[in-house]
């Protein structure tokens, strides 16, 4: 089985923008390296490669700067435009992509945007590529930030955010997609004795994506991989829920072997009213929800069959199979990487601090809170989200492979707790059932497709 990867870096910049920061990129690269040191722990030594600070004088400073790349688990290019102008930064780019496929990975590079580069143009960068490549990623907009000093909190906060998403790649174990080989499934690391390879291996999808059809929403690819499910007891021990996560054990280790797409946002109220419009549906209860909202809010009011409804619409109006997500791919995307409780750490934090709960006044904007590792938004908090699983009083027998567990209660599972409720209600693996015809003003949902 393959093994996680060593905490191994290379910082990408150009010296001319350091030198115009006065070292403050430098400075950065040696805060962000403390960071990830202290999520990791002192069993690996964390190493962020940067050529001023690793390459001996009078030594091969391009062998040296291949030698690095060939060897490092993650790659965090300093977007400016002068880098994008740089021929070897652009090297360093694309010969990180390449061994990133290499390991069959494709989430292992982090732009770091230092300055705003909304509007450069094909025409002013050395390889276009590289640009398309860069905007493609999940990025970390550091712009508004570079003139704060790197001991404030903003600045903590942001290389705490990059240090946590860096960590759950490298513990992410990727499952490659399945391939046919004479005519059978197979995993495509592993080819039957006698059966005929396929003529290329496939690629596999790029993790973190943001892609939107039509009028539906926001999806982001989640990559295939492999986790722990369910509440462990030290955890209930903590959150004093002990009777409440009976259902959410045993513990049992679950493989999503594919890649999917899910929501990066629950369905807002201005995505449903499309919806709603289009099939005649009444406008009652998910217009009144009795808050103010606007179009980037989440729908509320919906009911299990209502979102049923939705993403069957969807599927009819783009030609593609959306769904609602099972129970174990919602934890699974929900923890980003994450063994603890909640996304951002075990602590709840206070109300408004990481996530929308324990309000007395509605749902917040969609979006009003920092995203987890996979760059989803209020996957805890602000609204429960309908599954497709039917409703069962704990783990055993649950499937193993990421599927949705059907046949049980009649009753359905919500996830991710809501702006009413306590922080007990919001961890990544706390579960709770309802009738699939209820609606309430907690209860909204979020998408999940096929990936093809």
């Amino acid at each position: 089985m393959a093994e996680p990867l060593k905490p191994i870096g290379f910082w990408s910049y150009t010296s001319s923008d350091d030198k115009s920061s006065r070292g403050r990129l430098s400075q950065l690269r040696r805060l962000l390296a403390d960071e990830l040191q202290l999520l990791i722990g002192r069993n690996q030594q964390v190493h962020v490669w940067q050529d001023v600070a690793a390459i001996p004088h009078g030594t091969d400073w391009l062998k040296e700067i291949h030698k690095a790349l060939d060897q490092t688990s993650f790659f965090i290019p300093i977007v400016t435009p002068a880098f994008l102008e740089s021929e070897m930064c652009c090297q360093e780019v694309l010969r990180f992509h390449q061994r990133q496929q290499d390991l069959g990975r494709d989430d292992l590079i982090f732009p770091f945007h230092y300055i705003d580069i909304a509007d450069i143009q094909d025409h002013e960068v050395h390889d276009p590529a590289v640009l398309a490549l860069l905007k493609s990623r999940q990025r970390i907009d550091f712009s508004p930030l570079r003139h704060r000093s790197p001991e404030s909190e903003d600045v903590a906060t942001s290389l705490n955010v990059l240090a946590k998403a860096i960590r759950a790649a490298l513990r992410r174990i990727v499952v490659p997609d399945a391939v046919k080989v004479g005519g059978v499934i197979r995993d495509s690391g592993a080819i039957a004795l006698g059966a005929t390879a396929p003529a290329a291996t496939p690629r596999l999808p790029v993790p973190g994506t943001v892609m939107r059809e039509g009028a539906g929403p926001e999806m982001v690819l989640i990559p295939p991989g492999r986790f722990l499910m369910g509440v462990p007891e030290a955890e209930s021990r903590r959150e004093g829920t002990k009777d409440w996560d009976d259902d959410a054990r045993p513990q049992h280790m679950v493989t999503v072997g594919r890649s999917f797409w899910l929501g990066k946002y629950p369905v807002m109220r201005g995505e449903y009213a499309v919806f709603a419009t289009a099939t005649g549906r009444d406008a009652e209860p998910w217009a009144s929800p009795g808050f103010l909202q606007d179009d980037r809010h989440p729908a509320v009011n919906v009911s299990h069959d209502d979102a049923t409804a939705y993403v069957t619409w969807l599927s009819e109006q783009t030609g593609q199979t959306y769904r609602l997500p099972s129970e174990a791919e919602w934890e699974y995307a929900a923890r980003a990487g994450e063994t603890t409780a909640r996304y951002w750490g075990e602590a709840a934090g206070n109300p408004g601090e990481h996530a929308h709960f324990g309000s007395r006044s509605g749902t917040c904007p969609a979006g009003s809170f920092r995203p987890n590792a996979y760059g989803l938004h209020d996957m805890l908090g602000n609204v429960w989200e309908w599954m497709d699983d039917t409703w069962h009083d704990g783990y055993k027998g649950a499937p193993s492979d990421g599927s949705a567990w059907l046949g049980g209660a009649a009753d359905r599972v919500v996830r991710g707790g809501s702006w009413l409720g306590d922080a007990r209600t919001v961890r990544a693996a706390c579960r709770s059932q309802l009738v699939p015809a209820s609606r309430g003003d907690i209860f909204g949902f979020r998408c999940a497709r096929v990936q093809v």
